[in-house]
């Protein structure tokens, strides 16, 4: 995953990250509400008892009757949430407690101690809470005798309610949780398979458009935004593909046009202007044989002077003719053309080139002879230009079904900064490929060097 992260993990991450915090700020209200209730009843409950509790000591006291004060504290505590009773006198003595253990023990060191810490010097009812002790507790103030006070404290148990409380919150802070945690997963896949995949299908379309291979079926469809958006896609693919076709062709015919009169130039000077320096030449020799024979030396060395010069103007004009048109229009044409390329670069003497071919290549359509010809043709001129090898290979040969081309050099190797990389010459070679429906590779062999491979399928 990058980072940051995709808007289709972005905005569910955010929306579960706020979604569980606010279900975790609910928990606490609600949990806090519903212990609010009960606490009330709890308090008012608390009141209630001591109040009458404080009324109830004051008056069995003051007839001693303590042992009936006990009791009755004892069934209040058997028939109520009430955890412990006591009752305590002006020294800060139990004089009787629910229990019926604590008598004369001082507060402080019983269990009524927390309940004992509200007592006040001005005499108030105290009712308090402590949800972490799971306890209400309260101090209510009564007379004993004419001057001193004496307190009727209570403890009430709390924890069940505590937990029902909380129970009812973590099961709604479970729905809530789960509910957010469901929403988060939706809003994904929405956001995944209504939009962002399909947006990769169409990025991916795009990709593949620019890499020359459009598959329209891969585009998303429907009538949304990135349909739309798809839609408007196939349609400019369409035109670029249609205007391109046109191109191609158009581009095919000025080609055509331009091989083809150059062959008729090739042909027109090997037909015509070679012929007739070949008759003159011919003519020529007549005329030397009979200056000879009339003992004319200086005009014969004159006449033989003249005929080397028309037999190079000869020999120039077959070149340029067969450099204009040099694949002839038979079967062969293609083996001896690219002979007769290997011979002329062989001729320079610094480098060394040779035709392989395993078995007899018949190609029947001039076309791709002349397009595989002017290909390795190119190859050999390029390395000559920029490679500066010792030994230039041009093989031809049939590979599962497609003529394979090769033209391969000991030289430097392809330098992607050079001529042969970035230059004319590469995007010519291409586009011959292209038109006769060959692939063109350029790397480096084994060995070293540059190799440059055209492989066009035989129809079968």
């Amino acid at each position: 995953m990058r980072f940051p992260p995709p808007i289709r993990i972005t905005a569910p991450l955010l929306a579960l990250v706020f979604g569980l915090g606010a279900t975790w700020l609910d928990y606490r209200l609600n949990l806090e509400s519903d212990l609010a209730r009960p606490l009330r009843v709890m308090r008012t409950r608390a009141d209630l008892n001591g109040r009458h509790l404080a009324r109830l000591s004051e008056e069995l006291l003051a007839t001693s009757q303590r042992d009936a004060l006990e009791e009755d504290l004892k069934t209040r505590v058997d028939s109520s949430q009430l955890k412990i009773a006591g009752v305590v006198d002006q020294s800060g003595r139990i004089v009787a407690d629910s229990t019926g253990k604590l008598r004369g023990q001082p507060v402080a060191s019983t269990p009524l101690a927390a309940a004992a810490a509200l007592i006040n010097q001005t005499g108030q009812a105290v009712v308090s809470h402590d949800v972490g002790m799971g306890a209400v507790i309260s101090a209510h103030p009564f007379r004993i005798g004419e001057r001193d006070k004496g307190w009727v404290l209570l403890e009430f148990d709390i924890t069940e309610v505590i937990a029902a409380a909380r129970a009812d919150a973590r099961v709604q802070l479970g729905w809530m949780a789960s509910a957010m945690s469901l929403l988060s997963l939706t809003l994904w896949a929405v956001l995944h398979f209504g939009f962002a995949a399909r947006l990769g299908r169409l990025a991916d379309s795009v990709q593949a458009f620019g890499e020359g291979r459009m598959d329209a079926a891969s585009l998303p469809a429907g009538s949304d935004e990135v349909g739309e958006l798809a839609c408007a896609f196939s349609t400019m693919a369409a035109k670029l593909h249609e205007r391109e076709i046109e191109q191609f062709r158009l581009e095919h015919e000025v080609l055509e046009i331009s091989e083809s009169e150059r062959r008729r130039i090739g042909h027109d000077l090997h037909d015509g202007l070679g012929q007739r320096l070949t008759a003159a030449s011919m003519g020529l020799n007549a005329l030397v044989a009979a200056l000879k024979a009339e003992d004319a030396p200086a005009l014969a060395e004159r006449g033989e002077d003249i005929g080397r010069q028309i037999r190079e103007a000869i020999a120039e004009t077959r070149s340029l003719s067969h450099g204009l048109a040099p694949v002839a229009l038979v079967d062969d044409g293609l083996m001896s053309a690219l002979v007769s390329l290997a011979e002329s670069t062989s001729r320079g003497g610094t480098v060394r080139c040779v035709f392989e071919c395993a078995e007899p290549i018949h190609v029947a359509e001039a076309e791709v002879a002349d397009h595989l010809y002017r290909i390795a043709q190119e190859a050999v001129n390029n390395a000559l230009k920029h490679a500066a090898p010792s030994e230039i290979r041009i093989g031809l040969e049939r590979q599962n079904g497609a003529l394979v081309l090769e033209v391969d050099d000991d030289g430097e190797g392809l330098n992607e900064s050079a001529p042969l990389a970035t230059g004319i010459g590469l995007r010519v070679m291409r586009y011959r490929a292209r038109l006769i429906g060959g692939d063109l590779e350029i790397g480096s062999p084994p060995a070293g060097g540059t190799r440059v491979c055209c492989r066009v399928k035989l129809d079968t």
